[in-house]
C-alpha cells in the first residue's frame, strides 16, 4: 500500500502538494497526518468531498509499503503518522523545498530543492509527464503555490514558482477561489493575540539589526500565530521578529525575518524547529517562555551576520569639484566618471552637491558657463559610516536624494549613492547606466624604443630624451601621447609631437626650451605651452591634471596617476596611449585602456557609454579616424553614436564646433568615404541637409587632391584650403539663397564666402572662354585676375576642354613667372605725376608682359614715353 501525506499543522502548500502527488501517484492514499490550520480546514468544510482524504485511524498501517511525503522531509513533523515513518521496511518518497536536516527520512527518491514552494514541485513533474488538471486541481495547486510564496512576493520565490502558476492559469486555475482564502480577516480571538503582542514587543540592536521580540500568555489555544506575527512584522517594520506564545500546556514559537543577515531556521534547530532561513515555527514542550527568549537571544548573538553599513558599501576616495567651475564643467564631469551628482569642496571642507539635474536646469536657462556655487545645494544631509544601510535608504526615499556624503569627525571619507544601494538589494549585475567599453591594457611592460629608433629622426629622438631628462631633473614625469603615439604603431608619418608632464608642468616646460635653445608660449590658464625651436619644429606640451579632488587623500600605491585621468579625457582608446620619456622608462608603453590592441584590431571604440553625450562632435571623429585607417566602429560605440543621432544631440552643437570638424574631414586623402559614412548613419542631415550627396560627382571629388598636389608642386604654394574647394563642390548645385544660409550658418569668414561666390561664376566663366579662341593670358587676366587660389584650382576642375584648360594654365604659368620692373619711382622720374594714373599704366604693362608683347624693362619705359607722346598719358 502507498499513502501520500504532509507535515503536522497542515498549510494549503501541504494540502496542494498531496493532490498533485495524487496525481503522480494515482494508487496512493492521502492521508492526514495530524491537525490542520484554520485556513485549511474552512476550506475543506466545503470542499471535502471533492477531496478523498483519510485520517490516520482510517487506513491499515501494518499494509503501508511506501510512504510519499511532501512539504518535509522530517519524521518528527509527521504528527501521528511518526511511528509509521520510524518502522523499518517502509519505503520513502519525499517532495520537499526545505533545507536539508540531519534527520531527514532515508528517502529512495528524495526531490529537496529551494523553490517557493513544494507544490511547485509536483507541478513541475505533473508537466513533465503531461498529466491533465481540471480547473479545480489546478485552482488547490496554484493556491498552495500562492500561500507559500506570499502571492510570489517572498524573497523565497523562485522563477520556477512564477512559471508553475503561470501553467496552472492556463489550466483554468480560479484566482478569486485563491484570493478568498488568503485573505481571510483575522477572528476576534486572533486580533486579540495581535494586540498583546503588539503590547510586549522590544526592539532589540543585533549588529545593528532591528529585532523584534514579542512574548505573550494565553489559557486557551489560538490558531494561526504564523499570519498573526506576519501582521506584526508589517507594523513593526523591522529586520526580523519572533513571537513565543504560551498556550496551553506548550510553547509556539514562530520567527520571520525580512533580511538574509537572520537565518531563523538556525536560530529555531536548539528547540528541533525546521522551516525556512526566512521564516520558521517550533512547538515547545517543558520550557519557560523566558528560558526560551534566553536562548534565542543567544542564537541571534552568535549567528546574526553584521548588517551593511555605509562604510561598507560607500565609494572612497571621493571625487570632488570646485565650487568655482563652471555648471558646463560639471555636467562633463559627471557623464564621464557615471555620476549623478558629486560634492562641492572649497579648499579642504564640504560646502554642497551638485548634480545632473542641476546641471540640466542650468544649461535649459543658458547658464552653463556660470559657476557650481550658484546651484549647488548646501544643505546636505550626510551619514557616518557606521550607519546601517537600511537607514541610508530610508533618508534617500523620504529625502528623494541620489547621493549621501558619508563623514567621519567632520571629514569627508566617502559616497553613497542609489547605485550603491541598489547594487546591495539586486547584486553586482544591477544595470548601471555609466558602462566603460574599453579593454584594460594591463600586461606585461611593453618598451616602444626600437619602435621610436626606427621610425624617428634622430634629431626628434634627441630632443625627447632631453625632455626626459628634463623632468626627471623636476622629479616630474613626461611622456609622448595621442595621435604621434598611434600613429608610430600603425607606421604613418607623423612628427607633431604632443607632451604631457606629469607634475610641475610649467618648470619643465621652461627648462626644456632653454636646453633646446627655443621660446616657449606659456598659458597659465591651462598650463599648456608651445616650445618653438630655432629650425622651425614645435612642441606642444601640457600638464596632465585631474578634473576632480579625492577626499580622503589615497595613498600613493593606489591613487589614480593623473596621466591616467588625462587620458581617459581623450575621445577613443587609440588616441590614448602614451610613451614614457623619463630615462630609467624611456619608451615603456602606457595602455591603461587597450588602445594597441584596438589598433591591432583596427577598432575605433569610445571609453565610456556617455562620451558622445558629452561630446557629439566625437562622431565625427569617430568616422574620420574609421575612414583614414580604414577601421571599423567598435559595435557598441556605433551603437551609442545612433543613439546620440536619434536624441538629435548634434543638433544641440554649435555650427563653430561642427564647422571646424568638417573641415578636418573634407582634409582627409579622401574625404568621400566619410561624407558617405555620414549619410549612411545619419549624420549628413546635422551638417550640409540641403546637399543632395547622390548628386555629387565622387569622381570629381577625388581628383580635388591631385589638381592640389599639382598646383603646390608647380607653383611652390602649400597653404592651400583643401576644405574650401570640396566645399564649392558640395556647393555647386544649391541656390544662391541656399548658399548665403549656408554662410550665415556656418559664419564663414569673408575669404571662405568670396571663393565660393567666385566658384559660382564659374559656368559663366566657361562660357566666356570658349568664346575666345586666342585665349591670350590678358584676356583670362581680366576675368580671373582677382580670383582666390582655390576659386582658380575648382576651374581647372570643371573645365573639360582640352584647349581652354591648356589657355587658363599658360595663364597661370605666366602669371607666376611675369613681373612689371617698371615702378612708381620710374614713372615718377619720367614726368607722370603721382595718382591712380599709375594704377593704369602699370595694368596695362602687365597685361603686354603676360602676352609675350613686352618682355624686358626696356622696352616697358620705350612704351610708356610713346604712350606720354601720343597722349595716352600726360607728363607734368
Amino acid at each position: 500500500m502507498e499513502l501520500i501525506t504532509s507535515h503536522n499543522a497542515l498549510d494549503f502548500d501541504g494540502l496542494a502538494a498531496m493532490v498533485a502527488a495524487g496525481k503522480l501517484y494515482p494508487g496512493a492514499v492521502k492521508v492526514f497526518s495530524g491537525t490542520l490550520s484554520k485556513n485549511v480546514r474552512q476550506f475543506l468544510a466545503l470542499y471535502k468531498d471533492s477531496l478523498i482524504i483519510k485520517s490516520p485511524k482510517e487506513i491499515p498501517t501494518d499494509e503501508v509499503r511506501r510512504m510519499i511525503v511532501v512539504d518535509t522531509a522530517r519524521a518528527s513533523r509527521l504528527g501521528h503518522l511518526k511511528k509509521l515513518a520510524e518502522q523499518p521496511g517502509i519505503e520513502f518518497h519525499v517532495y520537499d523545498h526545505h533545507p536539508v536536516s540531519t534527520d531527514n527520512l532515508p528517502a529512495s527518491l528524495s526531490l529537496i530543492e529551494a523553490v517557493g514552494a513544494a507544490t511547485t514541485l509536483l507541478v513541475e513533474k505533473i508537466i513533465e509527464r503531461n498529466i491533465s488538471l481540471s480547473s479545480f486541481d489546478a485552482t488547490i495547486l496554484a493556491l498552495g503555490i500562492y500561500e507559500d510564496t506570499g502571492s510570489l512576493l517572498f524573497s523565497s520565490t523562485t522563477a520556477r514558482d512564477a512559471a508553475a502558476v503561470a501553467y496552472l492559469l492556463s489550466k483554468g486555475a480560479n484566482l478569486s477561489v485563491v484570493a478568498n482564502f488568503m485573505d481571510k480577516p483575522f477572528s476576534g480571538e486572533q486580533r486579540k493575540l495581535l494586540q498583546s503582542l503588539l503590547n510586549s514587543a522590544r526592539h532589540l540592536n543585533v549588529h545593528n539589526l532591528d529585532v523584534v521580540v514579542a512574548v505573550v500568555e494565553n489559557q486557551e489555544f489560538v490558531p494561526g500565530l504564523d499570519a498573526v506575527t506576519y501582521r506584526l512584522c508589517e507594523v513593526e517594520n523591522c529586520d526580523a521578529i519572533f513571537t513565543v506564545a504560551h498556550m496551553e500546556d506548550r510553547v509556539h514559537v514562530v520567527g520571520r525575518s525580512r533580511c538574509s543577515n537572520i537565518k531563523i531556521n538556525e536560530i529555531l534547530r536548539p528547540f528541533g524547529g525546521g522551516g525556512h532561513e526566512r521564516a520558521a515555527s517550533v512547538v515547545v514542550k517543558d520550557q519557560k517562555p523566558e528560558k526560551i527568549v534566553e536562548i534565542i537571544m543567544q542564537g541571534l548573538g552568535e549567528k546574526a551576520h553584521p548588517v551593511l553599513l555605509a562604510g561598507d558599501i560607500m565609494s572612497t576616495p571621493v571625487k570632488t569639484i570646485s565650487k568655482d567651475i563652471s555648471m558646463e564643467e560639471a555636467g562633463r564631469i559627471m557623464l564621464r566618471y557615471g555620476h549623478t551628482g558629486m560634492p562641492v569642496v572649497e579648499g579642504d571642507k564640504m560646502v554642497g552637491v551638485i548634480s545632473r539635474r542641476d546641471v540640466d536646469k542650468a544649461r535649459i536657462h543658458n547658464l552653463g558657463h556660470a559657476p557650481v556655487k550658484g546651484f549647488m545645494t548646501t544643505s546636505v544631509l550626510s551619514v557616518t559610516p557606521d550607519t546601517p544601510v537600511s537607514e541610508v535608504q530610508r533618508l534617500m526615499v523620504e529625502n528623494d536624494v541620489g547621493r549621501l556624503p558619508v563623514i567621519s569627525n567632520g571629514r569627508l571619507v566617502g559616497i553613497v549613492s542609489r547605485t550603491d544601494i541598489l547594487r546591495t538589494l539586486h547584486g553586482e549585475d544591477y544595470p548601471e547606466d555609466h558602462q566603460v567599453l574599453f579593454n584594460y591594457g594591463g600586461g606585461e611592460t611593453v618598451n616602444c624604443i626600437d619602435l621610436l629608433n626606427n621610425r624617428l629622426p634622430s634629431k626628434l629622438m634627441s630632443i625627447l630624451k632631453a625632455a626626459g631628462e628634463v623632468a626627471e631633473h623636476h622629479g616630474a614625469s613626461i611622456y609622448c601621447v595621442g595621435g604621434f603615439v598611434r600613429d608610430l604603431f600603425l607606421q604613418v608619418p607623423n612628427f607633431d609631437v604632443d607632451l604631457v608632464v606629469e607634475g610641475d608642468g610649467i618648470k619643465v616646460i621652461q627648462e626644456l626650451a632653454d636646453y633646446l635653445g627655443g621660446k616657449a608660449r606659456i598659458h597659465q590658464r591651462f598650463q599648456t605651452a608651445v616650445i618653438s625651436l630655432p629650425d622651425g619644429t614645435k612642441l606642444d606640451v601640457a600638464t596632465a591634471r585631474t578634473e576632480y579632488y579625492e577626499f580622503p587623500a589615497a595613498l600613493p600605491k593606489v591613487e589614480k596617476s593623473s596621466i591616467k585621468e588625462d587620458l581617459y579625457r581623450r575621445d577613443f582608446t587609440i588616441n590614448t596611449l602614451a610613451i614614457c620619456l623619463n630615462p630609467d622608462r624611456f619608451g615603456n608603453l602606457i595602455d591603461f585602456f587597450g588602445g594597441r590592441r584596438d589598433l591591432e584590431q583596427g577598432l575605433i571604440r569610445i571609453l565610456y557609454n556617455f562620451s558622445f553625450v558629452e561630446d557629439p562632435t566625437r562622431i565625427l571623429r569617430a568616422i574620420r579616424f574609421e575612414q583614414r585607417y580604414g577601421f571599423t566602429i567598435e559595435a557598441d560605440t556605433l551603437r551609442f553614436a545612433q543613439d546620440a543621432i536619434e536624441r538629435k544631440l548634434l543638433g544641440q552643437l554649435s555650427y563653430k564646433r561642427i564647422l571646424q570638424e568638417l573641415i578636418l574631414i573634407l582634409g582627409e586623402k579622401d574625404p568621400w568615404l566619410s561624407l558617405d559614412r555620414m549619410k549612411e548613419i545619419g549624420v549628413w542631415e546635422y551638417i550640409l541637409p540641403e546637399v543632395d550627396l547622390g548628386t555629387v560627382s565622387r569622381t570629381t571629388l577625388r581628383r580635388i587632391p591631385v589638381l592640389v598636389a599639382w598646383w603646390a608642386e608647380r607653383y611652390h604654394k602649400t597653404d592651400i584650403r583643401t576644405w574650401l574647394i570640396y566645399m564649392m563642390v558640395l556647393l555647386s548645385k544649391l541656390t544662391e539663397e541656399k548658399v548665403e544660409g549656408v554662410f550665415h550658418r556656418y559664419s564663414l569668414d569673408l575669404y571662405a564666402q568670396k571663393a565660393i561666390r567666385e566658384s559660382r561664376l564659374v559656368p559663366d566663366i566657361i562660357q566666356q572662354l570658349q568664346q575666345d579662341q586666342e585665349l591670350r593670358p590678358s584676356y583670362i587676366y581680366n576675368l580671373l585676375g582677382s580670383w582666390y587660389t582655390e576659386s582658380l584650382i575648382y576651374l581647372l576642375l570643371s573645365l573639360r576642354d582640352e584647349h581652354i584648360y591648356e589657355g587658363v594654365t599658360r595663364y597661370l604659368d605666366a602669371r607666376e613667372r611675369v613681373r612689371v620692373e617698371t615702378d612708381g619711382h620710374v614713372l615718377k622720374a619720367m614726368g607722370i605725376k603721382p595718382g591712380p594714373i599709375y594704377s593704369q599704366i602699370l595694368g596695362e604693362l602687365y597685361q603686354l608682359r603676360l602676352d609675350g608683347v613686352v618682355t624686358s624693362k626696356e622696352q616697358e619705359a620705350a612704351l610708356v614715353t610713346e604712350w606720354i607722346k601720343e597722349g595716352k598719358y600726360s607728363s607734368v
